[in-house]
């Protein structure tokens, strides 16, 4: 299982503040069996909160009230994950996107925190978050007990007790998840380096994942619990944290660069006003680049993709500049030099030439990054080793 791939079948839904929110299609699964589950619940009237008991409901207000409180559970999880965005954002740091997958959510950050604080930060605003959801839901559940409505009352119940779980089992000490960003501030802080810090804190989240795993398995088999669904899920949480863990792990261990500035190459660009003529009988023999960057006094004005370059006829080569086709410049096109390798790579997929521009804080063009000189520099490096 490659934990990357968890995140490539999505759909945009909406922006918030600016930020994509983007669905797993599977997640539309694990939304549907959520629905069913609590439809059983309450069709059945099993549910007790403390001398409290939620009487049976009927099939429709069962599955009505199961719907509502599924999207309550999953508005919750965009929550937790917003706040982490929102406080990525006031440390400087942009935000790409917010995605809902089947085992939770993930806020993708453009770049690393740049100090132990911004990290720490970060990864307590979305088990905060969590936990006042969890304190307002409970704070209204007793007064609905006390009025008589207990189906109210039961649909707070597990809103509070969803959130309540998921900021306890976010504060878990073992990267990536939060707990596990949080102890990895403190050993970033403690040691002054961030990547024997991510070591070990990913080594904390692969034992913490082999741990689920171990109980799934005992939750399942042991006579006392018979619970298979909730074993097969532990079980499944489990080996999705050690693959994550696990990765993170083999990237410092390999010593592979993380950030776009190790890995980049020297800016070479082109004037808006060269002829295309002269770009692909001069420039490109010396130039192997699937783009060019097209630059004006180490100013960016967009990307030149070779691609785009077949449906021009020959015959318009020697009249046609730069300026004319290429793709003007977008957040798509172009990265700050500490955005991180995962950050420009999941980029240059998206944006279809293969290549991001680097540009500095102040706007200056200072690097150049393309799929292929990626690869070949991450072999020539292993090969070193």
């Amino acid at each position: 299982m490659n934990v990357v791939n968890i995140f490539k079948r999505q759909i945009t839904v909406a922006h918030i503040f600016g930020i994509p929110v983007r669905f797993d299609y599977r997640w539309f699964l694990v939304f549907l069996l959520s629905v069913w589950l609590i439809a059983m619940n309450l069709a059945q009237g099993g549910m007790y909160v403390g001398q409290y008991r939620m009487l049976p409901l009927s099939t429709a207000a069962a599955w009505f009230l199961a719907v509502v409180t599924t999207m309550g559970l999953f508005l919750s999880v965009l929550g937790h994950e917003l706040s982490h965005a929102l406080m990525g954002r006031s440390e400087g740091i942009e935000i790409e996107e917010i995605v809902l997958h089947p085992f939770g959510g993930l806020a993708r950050l453009r770049n690393e925190p740049d100090s132990p604080r911004a990290e720490f930060r970060i990864a307590v605003a979305g088990p905060a978050a969590s936990f006042l959801f969890a304190a307002i839901s409970f704070a209204l559940m007793w007064p609905a007990m006390k009025a008589n409505y207990p189906t109210a009352g039961g649909v707070l119940f597990i809103l509070g007790s969803g959130n309540l779980l998921l900021a306890i089992f976010n504060l878990f000490p073992g990267y990536p998840l939060d707990g596990g960003r949080v102890l990895r501030s403190i050993l970033w802080r403690r040691t002054g380096d961030i990547k024997q810090a991510t070591r070990l804190a990913g080594i904390c989240g692969m034992l913490i994942a082999a741990i689920l795993i171990i109980f799934g398995v005992y939750m399942a088999i042991a006579p006392t619990f018979r619970s298979y669904f909730m074993g097969f899920w532990s079980v499944l949480v489990g080996l999705f944290l050690f693959d994550a863990a696990y990765s993170v792990v083999k990237h410092v261990r390999g010593r592979i660069r993380n950030i776009v500035s190790e890995a980049m190459s020297a800016p070479f660009s082109i004037e808006p006003d060269l002829l295309i003529s002269h770009l692909i009988d001069s420039v490109l023999p010396l130039h192997r680049q699937v783009a060019f960057p097209v630059a004006q006094n180490h100013r960016l004005h967009g990307m030149l993709s070779l691609e785009d370059l077949k449906t021009l006829p020959r015959e318009r080569w020697h009249l046609t500049r730069a300026r004319d086709v290429m793709r003007p410049i977008a957040p798509r096109f172009f990265v700050e030099p500490n955005a991180t390798l995962d950050y420009a790579q999941e980029l240059m997929k998206r944006n279809g030439i293969g290549s991001v521009a680097v540009v500095g804080k102040t706007g200056e063009l200072v690097g150049f990054l393309q799929t292929g000189r990626f690869k070949r520099t991450k072999r020539s490096k292993t090969s070193r080793q």
